[in-house]
């Protein structure tokens, strides 16, 4: 199952070393200028113009994506799918998840250390507390949503429902971001930030996970 696993990449086109090596310089300079300016040109026009949209129905919907990056949720979740693909002694499959739990982890610190304030556009009257980039709700939709997106593309066979159920994951990861802006808690470059971290570290992630089933 493993090795059936392991030769059914996420893309047909391989990802090569110089394009890691370039997405992670990409990635380094987008967090050192988050370091040192508080906002991008264009972030305040875009959140202004999301907001612009508001409705009862898009409050809801961008409170139900808030709860749903609440540790107390996707956790139990997350620790729930482990446990199934532990059963069927997928553990490849494991580590990958609990490596993607673990950059979120790290994105909390770079929280701290590009020490970016959040926006004061926040449409409710709950002040949101904590830094601002990168997106921490952001950051756990394109790990956790990736994941799955890459799993997905292992264990469904037929072709269009395995691409309705990505498509369908990918579009909850770009609605979390797009949430995120809309509720006023952070900046879209704070939700770009996220990622563009995410998607490098879930390719780290891809290849780690794959090792893992080629070496058993």
């Amino acid at each position: 199952m493993e090795a059936f696993a392991v030769n059914r990449p996420l893309f047909s086109i391989p990802i090569r070393p110089y394009i890691l090596a370039i997405g992670a310089l990409a990635t380094l300079t987008l967090y050192v200028l988050a370091w040192a300016y508080p906002t991008f040109p264009g972030d305040e026009g875009a959140l202004m113009r999301i907001q612009a949209l508001r409705s009862g129905s898009l409050d809801d919907m961008a409170i139900w994506f808030a709860n749903l990056g609440l540790l107390w949720v996707f956790m139990p979740a997350a620790v729930a799918l482990m446990g199934c693909l532990a059963i069927a002694r997928r553990y490849a499959d494991v580590v990958m998840i609990i490596g993607g739990l673990a950059v979120i982890g790290i994105g909390q610190g770079l929280k701290t250390l590009v020490d970016r304030p959040r926006p004061e556009y926040y449409l409710f009257d709950t002040v949101p507390s904590g830094l601002s980039f990168p997106s921490g709700h952001s950051l756990l939709a394109v790990m956790m949503g990736g994941v799955l997106v890459y799993l997905v593309g292992l264990w469904v066979r037929p072709l269009l429902l395995r691409r309705a159920i990505q498509t369908g994951l990918i579009l909850l990861v770009i609605a979390m971001g797009v949430s995120r802006v809309y509720l006023g808690v952070h900046w879209p470059s704070d939700v770009i930030g996220a990622y563009v971290f995410g998607v490098m570290a879930l390719l780290g992630l891809i290849g780690l996970r794959n090792a893992v089933a080629t070496a058993r």
